[in-house]
C-alpha cells in the first residue's frame, strides 16, 4: 500500500475495477455470496460484500502491524513495515513474523 488507497471507501471503489469483482458478479456462490438472486437484486453492485472484504483485509493488515486502521473515519495509513511489505511484495504473514522477531536494540 504505497498511498494508492487511503480509506476504506477508496478500497471499496478500487475493488469495483478488479477482476475479483467481475468474477463475483459472474459466479457469486463461489465467492461466498449465498442466495445470489436476492443479494444481487438488493445490492446489484455488491457494495456491501466489497465493503466487508475491504474491512476484513484492513483488520488483518492492522493485526500484522502493516497499517493503522481508524474504524471511525475509515482512514488507512501504512506503517514502515507495511511500506516494506508493499515495496517488496511480501505477504502479511511473513511481515508479521519479522515484526515479532525484531527487537528495538537490534542493529
Amino acid at each position: 500500500m504505497l498511498g494508492t488507497v487511503q480509506t476504506i471507501a477508496e478500497a471499496v471503489d478500487w475493488l469495483s475495477y478488479s477482476f475479483l469483482y467481475v468474477r463475483m458478479l459472474q459466479n457469486p456462490k463461489l465467492y461466498g455470496i449465498f442466495d445470489p438472486e436476492k443479494t444481487l437484486k438488493e445490492n446489484p453492485t455488491l457494495k456491501r460484500r466489497r465493503l466487508d472484504l475491504a474491512h476484513t483485509a484492513a483488520c488483518l493488515l492492522e493485526k500484522s502491524h502493516l497499517i493503522r486502521y481508524d474504524r471511525k473515519s475509515g482512514a488507512l495509513q501504512p506503517t514502515p513495515m507495511g511500506r516494506i511489505s508493499s515495496q517488496f511484495y511480501m505477504s502479511h504473514t511473513s511481515m508479521a513474523l519479522y515484526g515479532r522477531q525484531l527487537r528495538p536494540n537490534m542493529t
